[in-house]
């Protein structure tokens, strides 16, 4: 997965570099585990990966920070505490960025929050930088949908069999026999 997600960002930084994008801050939703295989929670704190050309730093609440599976060779991570401030650590880390894509499932609060950090810069949405790598699939997530595709028909078809009672059942108890 190391060079997976080496590859990806690789590939974003050429993005950005082309949109003369300085830095990229994603936060929850898709790009985030797209770039470096972490599933952010929906949370109140702050969670967001900052890639620049040189660095790319996940800022992780520390509670969370156990759920990261890490690819030194990748990203770094900056787990912050209860006290800390992670607006400002995420803005230390853009520094002198003066264009940012930032994620669209961002929330607003941390954005406006980093706005007086970073006055006079010019941001973007991250979906310019993002978005038409994730539509290209390579031909690992080619297999792991074609595989996807194929457990949900086997599915279908013993559930059209009726091989799989559903009666009188709750959702957990059907799929343990999935």
């Amino acid at each position: 997965m190391t060079a997976l997600y080496a590859s990806r960002l690789t590939k974003v930084r050429a993005q950005m570099q082309t949109q003369h994008v300085d830095a990229l801050v994603v936060s929850v939703g898709f790009d985030l585990p797209y770039l470096v295989g972490y599933h952010a929670m929906p949370l109140e704190r702050l969670t967001a990966l900052v890639v620049t050309a040189d660095r790319a730093t996940l800022v992780v609440p520390r509670l969370e920070a156990p759920r990261v599976e890490h690819h030194p060779e990748v990203f770094d991570i900056v787990a912050w505490n209860e006290t800390e401030d992670p607006v400002a650590i995420t803005a230390a880390l853009i520094g002198s960025a003066q264009r940012i894509a930032i994620g669209d499932q961002m929330w607003s609060r941390f954005l406006v929050e980093m706005l007086p950090r970073l006055s006079g810069r010019h941001f973007v949405r991250s979906v310019e930088i993002v978005g038409p790598l994730r539509i290209r699939k390579d031909a690992a997530e080619m297999a792991a949908l074609a595989a996807a595709g194929a457990a949900a028909d086997r599915v279908a078809a013993q559930l059209q069999r009726g091989d799989i009672p559903l009666v009188g059942r709750t959702e957990a108890q059907v799929s343990a026999d999935i």
